[in-house]
């Protein structure tokens, strides 16, 4: 049982989690909500492969959610049970190709391998991909595709969903065999036609009594050829042992030249050194040990002496930068006290006042005169309107009266306005004088801020000056003690170099005394070694006579051995030859009678392959209609089809129903006889039967889209049968579907699955 699966970036499947349930489990959604997917991934978890893949229709890496973002890697995990085990596997892929699988059996670890995973999986239930694609995974629309194929395609079909194929292609295969073999035969037969075997063996047999006496000779030269290489090999080995003796000779010789010359410049040099005389060495080195010490404490006391001077200068110019900056400061104030006294503050903020007074009587003129115009115009607009009467009193009024009226106002409005305009160009000159004035008091105020700021600014001008003149003083100072102290420092690290010179010239004087005694030994050992040598020249020329004579002797055997070895190998290859000649006619010869024996024996195993495929077919035919015959009741309760069989003939299998009843019972094709409904439930009780018979071990059924082509009446029955009779039969049915038909299969755990396909959305799985 199939107890559930996980898949993370799986095609549509972000992160998806399904626990399934024994009997009928549907997954329903519209297309492309990801439904299949989960069954093919079942499959790929189980063996690493399903059938998009198998039949090159999809890759691993298109698995790996790419949209709306590309992922790196998808898994999935499956979760099942095998009798009283409990099984987990996982299968991981990766963008680059590579896959991983880890597999436990009851929470401990298996393997990790995805080929031993495999093995692993088949060996606890008993099948193998091809096993399982064929009897358990019925893919889309494929549930009553056996209908509607040709005759041929169909048999071709059934009888590779039986692996009653292999046997067909066995059959072909030897066939094949048997037409190559008879061609082999012919042609072997036409060569052997064109030879005589008897006289081949006879020349065969002369060239290799000639090799046989060549090989004879050859061995007498190599023994004759062996004992003059022994006799040179001892003259080369005296001829090499006297010349190393004489070769040792001249270079002890040499050597002694050499001893006697060195010995005598290196007591040339004791000579030297003793004259301009040597110091201890001891009291050399006593001596250096204080000179360093004191040079070591002269040296720490001139650092002092500088880092005091640096820090002294440095305070210097510190105290020199504030001196500097009070100064600046100093000026800064004078400058600015100047500044201000040049402006009379009092009298600028009375005249601010004034501007502003002024400012204010000429903007009450403005207004009143802007508010009489508009009275004017007011009571222009009004007498326009009343015509004949005076529009304040209402009195009567004649031409002239009124147009002497209209020529009063509006030389008043104009007058207004001639007076209004003044007096905003005075309002204008007002704000500037006022503005220009209150900038001024604003930057005087600054000053002020600012003279404050420097209120004891001569004070702290002094004391940075004194502070500057005292630590120049102490500078002046520090430099004589930096400048006496290095004077000091220089003179012991004089001293010290001379001491060293005292004390490497001691050192030489023991060096060059050591080694006048180990040349003075090493000179007497040599001719001690010179005495015992004797060889001469005259016995090295005697010796390499020999040794040419034997080496000359060889040259001559050897020569003679090539030669023959030479004619020898020509002669041993011919032998060859014509050996491989007389093999080569007697193998075609037994060739000839064995392949007529294969083709004897290939043609009984085709034959045989013929009449086994019959048998089985038969005998699987024969289970699975006794199964069909079973679970037909089951699946079609009603009384119009009495039977189902699955009949084969020679170039087909027809599925059949009985029809009728006692005498008059017959068998009729499915296809000719049923409904939609009924020829998907007689296919259903086929497939089941098929997965029965394949795989008696395992009772899944997996189904997709198997309504395809069903009607209204049909799909009723079918899910009938799925929800009511299937149960019974299998313990676990997966049916793939869009169609919300099947939600009313009794007792099934239906998921639903949605996915916003526009937005490539992920899917969304919700248990109903």
């Amino acid at each position: 049982m199939i107890n559930g699966i996980k898949l993370c970036n799986w095609k549509t499947h972000k992160r998806t989690s399904l626990d399934f349930a024994s009997g009928t489990n549907i997954l329903l959604g519209q297309m492309g909500a990801g439904k299949s997917t989960i069954m093919d991934a079942i499959s790929f978890a189980l063996f690493g492969t399903y059938p998009a893949i198998q039949h090159r229709r999809a890759g691993v890496n298109d698995i790996i959610t790419s949209r709306p973002t590309q992922q790196k890697e998808a898994s999935v995990t499956l979760d099942f049970t095998v009798g009283d085990d409990s099984y987990v596997v996982e299968r991981t892929l990766e963008l680059n190709g590579s896959t991983k699988a880890t597999i436990s059996k009851n929470g401990a670890y298996l393997q990790s391998q995805p080929k031993r995973v495999n093995e692993e999986i088949e060996k606890a239930l008993k099948i193998d991909y091809d096993l399982f694609s064929r009897a358990v995974y019925s893919e889309q629309n494929r549930l009553s595709y056996f209908l509607e194929l040709r005759p041929a395609e169909r048999k071709g079909q059934i009888d590779g969903l039986l692996g009653l194929d292999k046997f067909a292609i066995a059959q072909d295969n030897a066939g094949s065999l048997i037409n190559k073999l008879k061609d082999m035969i012919g042609e072997n037969e036409k060569t052997l036609a064109t030879f005589d075997i008897k006289k081949t063996k006879e020349q065969y047999e002369t060239l290799a009594k000639e090799a046989e006496t060549l090989v004879k000779s050859i061995e007498s030269l190599k023994v004759d050829a062996e004992r003059h290489e022994t006799a040179r090999r001892d003259a080369e080995k005296l001829l090499s042992e006297a010349k190393a003796q004489f070769s040792k000779k001249t270079t002890l010789t040499r050597e002694v030249a050499e001893l006697k010359s060195k010995i005598g410049v290196i007591a040339g040099e004791i000579e030297k050194i003793r004259a301009k005389g040597v110091r201890d060495k001891d009291d050399t080195i006593k001596a250096l040990t204080e000179a360093a010490a004191r040079e070591k404490a002269l040296k720490a006391a001139e650092k002092e002496a500088i880092d005091k001077e640096r820090i002294t200068r440095e305070s210097l110019g510190r105290t020199d930068a504030d001196a500097k900056n009070a100064k600046s400061k100093v000026d800064e104030r004078d400058r600015l006290r100047k500044e201000y006294e040049i402006n009379d503050k009092k009298k600028i903020e009375e005249n601010v006042k004034k501007w502003n007074e002024k400012l204010k009587a000429v903007r009450s003129e403005c207004e009143a005169n802007v508010a009489a115009r508009n009275e004017s115009e007011k009571w222009l607009r009004e007498l326009e309107k009343h015509i004949s009467k005076c529009p304040v009193c209402e009195r009567e009024l004649t031409q002239d009266i009124r147009t002497k009226i209209l020529d009063d106002r509006n030389s008043s409005i104009v007058k207004l306005d001639d007076a209004v305009k003044d007096q905003k160009k005075e309002i204008a000159l007002l704000e500037k004088d006022i503005d220009r004035d209150t900038r001024e008091l604003q930057r005087l105020g600054v000053i002020e801020g600012r003279l404050s700021e420097y209120k004891d600014v001569e004070k702290k001008l002094q004391e940075a000056s004194d502070k500057l003149l005292k630590i120049r003083e102490e500078s002046v100072a520090l430099a004589k003690k930096k400048e006496d102290a290095s004077a000091e420092s220089a003179k012991a690290r004089d001293l010290l170099v001379k001491l060293e010179a005292d004390k490497e010239t001691a050192e030489r004087l023991e060096r060059h005394t050591a080694d006048k005694e180990r040349a003075s030994s090493l000179l007497l050992d040599k001719e001690k070694d010179l005495t015992g040598i004797g060889t001469c020249q005259e016995a090295i020329d005697k010796l390499q006579a020999a040794f040419t004579a034997a080496s000359t002797k060889i040259m001559e055997l050897r020569t003679r051995l090539d030669s023959e070895t030479k004619y020898e190998k020509e002669k041993t290859v011919q032998v060859v030859e014509k050996k491989k000649e007389v093999e080569r006619l007697e193998r075609m010869h037994e060739d000839v009678e064995k392949k007529r024996k294969a083709v004897e024996n290939i043609t009984k195993f085709r034959n045989a392959l013929e009449e086994a495929q019959t048998v089985l077919r038969g005998k699987l035919i024969g289970s699975i209609n006794d199964i069909m015959q079973d679970v037909w009741p089951e699946l079609y309760p009603y009384g119009d089809y009495g039977g189902i069989m699955l009949e084969p003939t020679a170039d087909d299998y027809e599925l059949k129903l009985m029809t009728g009843s006692g005498d008059s019972r017959k068998w009729e094709a499915v296809d000719t006889i049923a409904s939609g409904g009924e020829k998907s439930i007689a296919c259903l009780a086929m497939r089941v039967a098929f997965a029965l018979v394949l795989v008696p071990n395992l009772k899944w059924i997996i189904l997709d889209e198997p309504t395809h082509n069903i009607d209204q009446q049909g799909l009723e029955k079918f899910v009938k049968a799925i929800g009511e009779v299937m149960p019974r039969i299998v313990e676990q049915v997966f049916i793939i579907t869009h169609d919300e038909m099947l939600k009313q299969v009794a007792n099934a755990k239906v998921y639903q699955l949605s996915r916003n396909n526009e937005e490539n959305g992920e899917t969304v799985v919700e248990t109903l």
